[in-house]
């Protein structure tokens, strides 16, 4: 359970309000073996195990989020939502009524607004799609009734549908649907407190009655290895461009972890034994700081395991491992007179239930689930005595693609499990207690659970860019306050340490709160400058995002293509061979509400350059308000860019183009222009772009910013190919 520090820190704003929304949403119910009960007033917190007896989980809470819970528990805190929510529509100011309209529809649209159908009334009334230009002419179509409702029904639809069962006053919201007074405000802001209250205890009595573990990270979420010296990232990277300021902090990256512990053990009365690395990342060096602070149990990604074991991890077709016995057992971990254990997650189940298992009927899911486990454990029988299969993924955000939040799936999943004699679900504390079989390594492989490597902090020129303003920051704080006496300015540059910032810089992330996640970064560093009494340099006030910027496919072509122009994907064998760039979603920061785009492919053959572009028309009104407008931007040699346009308008299928061009639209978008029209040669580059427009206003765009960089192939493309 994680979330980013989002408070400013000087000003004492929060500038995005997610803690509370998953507060609401995720962090009480997720121990779904617990029955809760509750009255409109307050929450009876014992927990019975009758229906899940025997099934125990481990949560892992974040420092960083558990500061901010506390924080929310009362709802008195700066954060505009909250703000506005409290207001009477009539006392909304003209520019708080066009923040509530672009701001208070940041759900999921099937999952979250649907099911009150007087939301998505207001939402098709906004527009699913409007020019932001026009949005001070739609506020005035909204009544006060209107904006009374949109107050109300956002925030219920970021409280959990168990709670409904639990708060009769939520289900008198509900029922009534429309028509909100401020009494019904006051209703929902009391079960927020109630549910925000209760989160915390909750997961403290669990854990002292045996029924969880607790675990927990370093304080803001760093990536230890990095914070320890960035150039680590080699190892798995030898080629990645480094940040022109190398950051190398052990001393940081140890209070991190002594700041994690301290808090873990004021809040819970316990001594956290495990901890989850921030996304997964581990080296040698990371692993000695954690047995360095008495840290007993690490667990991270399965891909590390092999790779400091200088072995291949190979799975069949279906996803099972062809040598599982390396997998399901745990690991010791020695460096002098100190120990750890390490697990390894396996990687397909966690990514079955975090990106899969949504679009399946919640019982299949659960029965997928529960025989691969128990083929699992088959496929050992007889080396491991008790092997261990370790299941570790995000816990807030994959709900929100699952119908009932997940709670049809989970019901099934639980039932099926404690149904099963061979599957047991302990605390990663027991099992260890009682392990039988263990394995050893003596080098830890760099990385972290997404590619093994830091690729997604490092390297792109935006990370880099944001490595060498916090090594800056950080060297004049060392200079400024030695002694550490300013503890806001200290503070603030732990924050910027977080890995969520990096997140979203590079190509490999992008969302409608890129802006504030970028700010938020520069703000942390500057109010260094600030406490102690200095003004920021101006640098920081020049955003690290660059919009003219090269993003890279998830694959490159690999043959030469001759597809059919037709706008259908005739057969299955016509774009094998393409490279791909996958969609961003339409929304809001680890939320994507609606994807719009899915997917660009792209290749050539000798003489030409074809682009396949598939959308999701779910929330399209009318398809004949669509276009789609194709760029190229050429450089052959030294010459200048030259930028050639396409546009294509579903209506009238009309093309209007600045070079010979074919497109046309029907399943998906097909594009083919001859290299000879735009003048290029094999070696040339030319960097590629599609929008896709609704009513003449932007709706889509891939890559969300940038371009696409396609190099002219020669006429021995495919015997290269081949040789590679």
């Amino acid at each position: 359970m994680h979330q980013p520090y989002y408070k400013n820190l000087y000003t004492g704003e929060y500038l995005l309000p997610w803690v509370l929304l998953h507060g609401t949403k995720d962090y009480f119910d997720m121990p779904y073996l617990l029955k809760l009960h509750g009255t409109k007033d307050y929450f009876d917190m014992p927990y019975l195990l009758k229906d899940f007896k025997g099934l125990k989980q481990n949560f892992n809470l974040v420092p960083s989020l558990l500061l901010q819970l506390i924080d929310y528990e009362e709802l008195d805190v700066k954060d505009k939502y909250v703000e506005i929510f409290k207001k009477t529509p009539k006392d909304l100011t003209d520019s708080e009524k066009v923040y509530l309209l672009m701001n208070f529809f940041n759900a999921h649209w099937d999952n979250m607004i649907k099911p009150f159908p007087r939301y998505f009334e207001l939402l098709r009334k906004r527009g699913f799609y409007y020019p932001k230009e026009d949005i001070n002419k739609i506020s005035g179509y909204f009544t006060d009734e209107d904006f009374r409702d949109i107050q109300v029904l956002f925030f219920l639809s970021w409280i959990d549908p168990l709670f409904y069962e639990m708060y009769e006053s939520l289900k008198y919201l509900k029922t009534k649907g429309r028509g909100f007074s401020e009494e019904d405000k006051k209703i929902v802001a009391d079960v927020q407190k109630g549910i925000l209250k209760g989160i915390i205890p909750l997961y403290k009595e669990l854990a002292m009655d045996g029924a969880i573990e607790l675990s927990t990270s370093p304080f803001y979420h760093p990536i230890i290895p990095l914070l320890i010296d960035n150039r680590v990232a080699r190892e798995a990277m030898p080629d990645v461009r480094l940040p022109e300021k190398i950051f190398s902090k052990p001393e940081d990256a140890s209070v991190q972890l002594k700041k994690a512990k301290d808090l873990f053990y004021r809040v819970f009365q316990l001594n956290s034994r495990g901890m989850w690395p921030p996304e997964g990342s581990v080296s040698d060096d990371a692993l000695a700081l954690y047995m360095e602070h008495g840290v007993e149990w690490l667990a991270t990604d399965e891909e590390i395991l092999f790779k400091s074991l200088n072995l291949e991890c190979r799975r069949d077709g279906n996803g099972f491992l062809l040598n599982p016995e390396i997998l399901y057992k745990p690991y010791v971990y020695e460096r002098g007179d100190k120990r750890i254990h390490v697990i390894f997650r396996d990687k397909t189940l966690s990514d079955l239930i975090s990106f899969h298992y949504s679009k399946s009927d919640p019982k299949d899911a659960a029965m997928d689930l529960i025989n691969r486990v128990k083929r699992i454990g088959k496929s050992v029988a007889g080396r491991i005595q008790k092997p261990l299969i370790t299941i570790v993924m995000d816990g807030e955000n994959a709900w929100e693609g699952y119908k009932n939040d997940g709670r049809d799936f989970f019901q099934y999943l639980y039932e099926g499990l404690l149904r099963e004699e061979v599957i047991v679900c302990p605390t990663v504390s027991e099992y260890l207690e009682g392990a039988k079989d263990m394995g050893s390594f003596h080098h830890c492989f760099a990385g972290s659970w997404i590619s093994n490597n830091f690729s997604i902090w490092i390297g792109h020129v935006e990370d880099n860019t944001s490595w060498s303003q916090l090594t800056e920051t950080r060297d004049f704080l060392g200079e400024a306050d030695p002694d550490k006496s300013n503890h806001d300015a200290w503070e603030s540059i732990y924050i910027a340490e977080g890995s969520d910032w990096n997140w979203w810089y590079g190509d490999e992330h992008a969302s409608e709160n890129d802006e504030i996640f970028d700010f938020l970064f520069r703000e942390n560093l500057s109010n260094v400058y600030r406490f102690l009494g200095k003004e920021p340099p101006e640098r920081l006030n020049i955003p690290v995002i660059l919009e003219d910027r090269e993003v890279k496919p998830v694959r490159e072509p690999a043959n030469f293509l001759q597809p059919k122009i037709d706008g259908n994907v005739t057969n299955y064998f016509e774009w094998i061979g393409s490279g791909l760039m996958e969609g961003k979603g339409h929304g809001v920061a680890m939320h994507d509400s609606v994807l719009l785009i899915k997917g660009l492919y792209y290749g050539f053959n000798e003489l030409s350059l074809f682009l396949r572009v598939d959308i999701d028309r779910s929330f399209i009104q009318d398809i004949e308000d669509l276009s789609f407008e194709v760029g190229l931007n050429v450089k052959t040699g030294l010459t200048v860019k030259q930028t050639f346009e396409a546009s294509y308008s579903v209506k009238g299928n009309i093309v209007r183009s600045t070079f010979p061009v074919e497109m046309v639209f029907s399943e998906v978008l097909e594009v083919a222009t001859r290299f000879e029209s735009l003048g290029v040669k094999a070696g040339d580059k030319i960097e590629v772009w599609v929008s896709l427009k609704i009513k003449e206003m932007m709706v889509g765009r891939i890559p969300v910013r940038g371009y696409l960089m396609i190099i002219v192939p020669s006429d021995n493309f495919e015997m290269e190919m081949w040789y590679i």
